[in-house]
């Protein structure tokens, strides 16, 4: 899902920030807490629930934690005026997201679907022609030991030195 609000993007599966088109700097806790306020744009989010969700089993400085990632969220989306228009503090009570936010789910233009396709698909004819070609140069380094080598069979002629010789020529041995 893509959130869009001002002129920031927020990219839930890839958890990154986006400010028009150029990534933005943001990690960790910032990115778990923008999560949080932008899933619920307009409700109030306590101290309470931010700390479970956050901080689930530790025991920290909570108060001054999530004041230092508030503070850097808020550098982060330019909201440090008197009057905020992302942030909203409610004092002793929680934080509220105030600028609208606009869900839409993500999706892949269709040439790039064809796109991924092409590319996992040449993948897979890739490594199937190297192993093909591993199986080849295997099976040829290895082939006397798969296959007997085959003998010529016995002829039934005589041997050499008792082949009769051509007309006008004389053998050593005297026929």
């Amino acid at each position: 899902m893509v959130r869009t609000f001002g002129d920031f993007e927020f990219d839930d599966r890839r958890r990154c920030l986006r400010s028009a088109g150029r990534p933005v700097r943001l990690r960790g806790q910032a990115v778990d807490l923008l999560s949080l306020l932008i899933e619920r744009p307009g409700e109030l989010i306590t101290r309470e629930e931010i700390q479970r969700r956050l901080w689930p089993d530790r025991n920290v400085e909570f108060d001054h934690s999530l004041d230092v990632i508030v503070s850097r969220l808020r550098a982060v989306l330019g909201d440090q005026s008197p009057s905020p228009r992302y942030i909203e503090t409610v004092p002793r009570k929680g934080y509220r997201f105030i600028e609208p936010v606009i869900a839409k789910p993500e999706a892949r233009p269709p040439n790039e679907r064809r796109h991924l396709w092409s590319r996992r698909f040449v993948t897979y004819v890739a490594v199937a022609i190297l192993a093909a070609v591993v199986a080849l140069l295997f099976a040829h380094t290895r082939y006397d030991k798969f296959i007997p080598p085959q003998r010529a069979p016995r002829s039934q002629t005589a041997p050499r030195n008792m082949r009769p010789s051509k007309p006008g020529r004389v053998r050593r041995d005297g026929r």
